[in-house]
């Protein structure tokens, strides 16, 4: 239930699955929050951006596989025309892989930042409503 726009479509309708975690039951007034539950999956979701940061391995290879973090695509993805080869073919594939890097390795950093602004934004509102409901219920 969606007010029409005053200009421009509407708003796509949001509906989450039924078992969406810290989603209960819809009581009439709407779905209720469980904060706990929703505080478990961000908690869950900083342990993944963890591991997405990593660290660096000292010693890695161009063959070197591991779990795809941030440093480890800007040290193994860092490829230009210098190291492709100085013919026409390679030189021209080193520049592809070289623009390509520039876009995924900046692109893959803000999507780790976003998500944790997100998750900032989520605790922040959740705390605050559990202090203005706590302040009205005195």
């Amino acid at each position: 239930m969606s007010r029409p726009p005053e200009s421009g479509s509407p708003p796509p309708e949001l509906e989450l699955p039924s078992g969406f975690p810290g989603l209960g039951e819809d009581d009439g007034g709407g779905p209720f929050i469980d904060h706990q539950e929703v505080k478990s999956v961000i908690s869950a979701l900083r342990e993944s951006l963890g591991a997405l940061r990593g660290e660096t391995m000292p010693n890695m290879s161009a063959t070197w596989t591991g779990p795809g973090t941030v440093n480890e695509v800007s040290y193994l993805g860092n490829v230009g025309p210098q190291e492709a080869g100085q013919w026409e073919a390679a030189s021209a594939f080193g520049n592809n892989i070289h623009f390509a890097y520039g876009a995924f390795d900046n692109s893959y950093a803000l999507l780790i930042e976003h998500v944790e602004k997100w998750a900032n934004a989520v605790e922040k509102a959740i705390a605050n409503y559990e202090r203005f409901h706590q302040d009205s219920s005195a």
